[in-house]
């Protein structure tokens, strides 16, 4: 009996990624291009020649290319969440009756994410991160929500109860500010290095620390309208 048209791709395809030499040489080239020139600039053609596979390869591994950013999603981002899973549930197990203590809980969610910038490829899925963000299209911003919305939503619930001082609306915007922080400080594009001059640049280590005690400060410090009460 003849092979039908789909088996005959996977097999050749199988045979051309032998030992998953192609699907990495696809995933590492996909990820260079979409750091380099954004999701949606990035076409299946050139990301075929950069790795050096035909077409069968990636529609074997990936079907098509969402699939392939949604590959890079997991492999990268998957680890980091487990880290931070871990160590929000050790928080939660931990804390006392009272509220948790808010730099505790910012360094649990933001740690794994900082230190992983420097690791190899951190820096290019930082940018892929941040592009895919923002891009026009909502299916590219579904694949970011969906990749980091379940330890999010997990930190989010633990960092109120931290913050039982400031109201919803506040609380609110205070979020914004850590998510706005965590992302420069991960895609750094060397704004703050030209106007001041390069004094750290590369020293995850340092960027970590200072980036928690700016976060826990401004997390910590009473909310807007307690305080304008409070000075009247």
């Amino acid at each position: 009996m003849a092979q039908t048209g789909s088996r005959a791709v996977d097999e050749k395809a199988a045979s051309a990624g032998e030992s998953g030499e192609a699907k990495t040489r696809i995933l590492a080239a996909a990820e260079r291009l979409f750091a380099e020139h954004g999701y949606s600039g990035v076409s299946l053609r050139s990301i075929m020649a950069e790795a050096e596979v035909n077409t069968a390869s990636i529609h074997y591994y990936f079907r098509h290319k969402e699939g392939l950013l949604r590959a890079i999603f997991e492999m990268r981002v998957t680890p980091m969440n487990e880290e931070r899973q871990e160590r929000l549930a050790a928080l939660e197990r931990d804390r006392s009756e009272g509220a948790p203590e808010v730099g505790a809980v910012l360094r649990a969610f933001i740690e794994p994410a900082i230190r992983r910038t420097r690791a190899k490829g951190g820096q290019a899925f930082n940018r892929i991160s941040a592009l895919c963000s923002v891009d026009p299209d909502p299916a590219v911003r579904q694949v970011v929500f969906d990749s980091y919305d379940t330890v999010s939503r997990r930190f989010t619930a633990l960092l109120r109860k931290a913050c039982p001082h400031l109201d919803d609306e506040e609380f609110y915007w205070r979020q914004h500010c850590i998510y706005g922080s965590m992302m420069y400080m991960r895609t750094d594009n060397g704004r703050v290095a030209y106007l001041l001059g390069d004094r750290g640049a590369g020293h995850s280590e340092v960027a970590l620390q200072q980036l928690l005690v700016f976060l826990t400060a401004g997390m910590a410090a009473p909310g807007a309208n307690t305080a304008g009460v409070a000075g009247a």
